[in-house]
């Protein structure tokens, strides 16, 4: 797990509007569409991911969409719900079962949790570089979020 703190995450939000756009917790979904999610997903959310639904419900870093839970039946909505993005990346064989995508950038990175690594409710962030190479990109969602936010400084 890193070192990144929510405080530290909050505080990066907050000094940079004109990079982040997020929402805010009345924007959220509830508890039940998180475990709505999970049993679609077949997979236990991030405790540090659960934490950026409840507290921001989704948004962007730059023009990075950060997949969320919309709280729309799955199989019908569109765009970035991050369980209709994993069905669509299935169906195209874009992922199998242990990879989760969060976010896409327009250079063709791909970030992703890697579920062959989840441990104590938490899950490293992968990233696929456009020549389909992986690497590890952040040890939890909380240092993903810090490192894409620093990104755009």
């Amino acid at each position: 797990m890193s070192q990144i703190t929510t405080h530290q995450i909050e505080d990066l939000v907050l000094l940079h509007p004109d990079i982040v756009c997020f929402g805010s917790e009345v924007d959220h979904v509830g508890e039940d569409w998180i475990k709505k999610a999970e049993q679609r997903l077949g997979l236990e959310l991030p405790g540090s991911y659960k934490w950026f639904l409840k507290t921001y419900a989704g948004g962007e870093i730059g023009t990075e969409e950060i997949y969320s839970i919309y709280g729309v039946d799955f199989e019908s909505v569109n765009g970035g719900d991050i369980v209709y993005q994993h069905i669509v990346g299935m169906k195209n064989n874009l992922v199998d079962g242990k990879k989760l995508v969060i976010s896409e950038t327009d250079m063709g990175e791909v970030f992703f949790f890697d579920y062959s690594k989840f441990k104590d409710g938490e899950c490293p962030v992968s990233l696929r570089l456009p020549s389909g190479e992986n690497v590890n990109y952040a040890s939890d969602f909380y240092e993903f979020l810090y490192k894409r936010i620093s990104a755009h400084i």
